[in-house]
């Protein structure tokens, strides 16, 4: 586990959950760009994004989460779990996990052309 900062933009809408005790939490999915920045496909050069996990227990980051949407630009706080995971073409992906206990996001602006 790795103490850190990560910026994205979410993949899905944050959506929340109960565990089996009754308490919320929320998930949500983001990709991070890694490298030069290009937006090509994972090649042998190594990603340009990986996928991040995100799970938040702590009401104020759950809050926060519950605000945003797919699409939107998001760094979040706490600690990353690097992660593997194998498509069905038997090929293997670097991934994050990690339990956000700050989000920082820039607010959606309010006009109704906004196309964000």
């Amino acid at each position: 586990m790795i103490e850190g900062l990560i910026t994205g933009r979410l993949t899905t809408d944050p959506s929340e959950r109960t565990d089996r005790f009754g308490k919320t939490f929320m998930v949500a999915r983001m990709r991070a760009t890694v490298g030069d920045g290009g937006l090509r496909a994972n090649t042998g050069d190594g990603p340009s994004s990986l996928f991040v996990n995100v799970v938040a227990f702590d009401p104020v980051p759950c809050n926060q989460l519950r605000e945003l949407q797919e699409g939107d630009v998001v760094s979040l706080v706490g600690p990353l779990t690097p992660k593997v995971w194998t498509d069905r073409q038997d090929i293997s992906y670097p991934a994050l996990d990690v339990v956000a206990y700050r989000v920082m996001a820039l607010p959606r602006p309010a006009t109704p052309d906004y196309q964000g």
